[in-house]
Parts: C-alpha cells; structure tokens; sequence
C-alpha cells in the first residue's frame, strides 16, 4: 500500500531530500534546454531578459493595484468603525439621558410621597 510521508504540501519544502530533488531536477532542465535551445545563447539571455522584464512590470503593476486597494479598503474599514462608535455613543447618550430623567421623576415621586407622609402623621 503506497502512503505518503508528509501529510500536507507545505510539509514538502522542509523535506532536505526533497528539496535537494527539485532543484536537481531544475538544473537538469535548465542545462539540457539550453544544450538544446534553437537560439543562439546571446538571442536567448535576450529572450530571457525580456520575459523576465515583462513579469517584473506585470508583478509592480499587480503590487501597485493591491496597495491602493489596500488603502481604501482601510480607509472604508475607519470610517464604518467612526461611524458605528459614533451610533454607539449617540446611543449611550440617550440612554444616560433617559436615565436621569427617569431618575428625576423618582426623585420627585419620593419627595412628593415624603410630603404626603409628614402631613399625614402632623410632623411637617
């Protein structure tokens, strides 16, 4: 039965035997396609140079658009949290308001009943 030693990918690239596989396998690659490349080697390191500039401009490009996004998406992400802390303390606001007006009408409701208490046993 044929079972794998490493459970996850990621397990792959901490593995000394492995790795030492790939990148054999890579400079094997790399030697027999340029034994084997129709170019001249200074047409093909020109070939090379111009891909490889290509994806460095498509990679800074794709960096530049991820940054900016970055920013509004922050920028978006401040402003729903100064808007909800402002809901928030519009709220407590009103609450605490509410309570001491209700605290208020106790108060007013107990001296009221004091008042009617001392007249009824004579000791105002």
């Amino acid at each position: 039965m044929f079972s794998l030693r490493n459970n996850y990918p990621q397990d792959y690239f901490k593995d000394q035997s492995y790795l030492t596989g790939v990148l054999t396998g890579l400079d094997a690659g790399l030697a027999i396609g340029f034994l084997l490349a129709p170019r001249s080697g200074k047409k093909l390191r020109k070939q090379i140079s111009g891909v490889l500039g290509d994806q460095t401009k498509k990679a800074k490009k794709h960096w530049d658009n991820t940054k900016h996004e970055t920013k509004h998406a922050a920028r978006d992400l401040k402003n729903s949290v100064i808007s909800a802390a402002d809901k928030a303390e519009d709220g407590i606001s009103e609450y605490a308001h509410q309570a001491e007006k209700k605290a208020g009408q106790l108060t007013d409701t107990l001296r009221n009943g004091l008042d009617k208490a001392k007249e009824a046993t004579g000791l105002s």
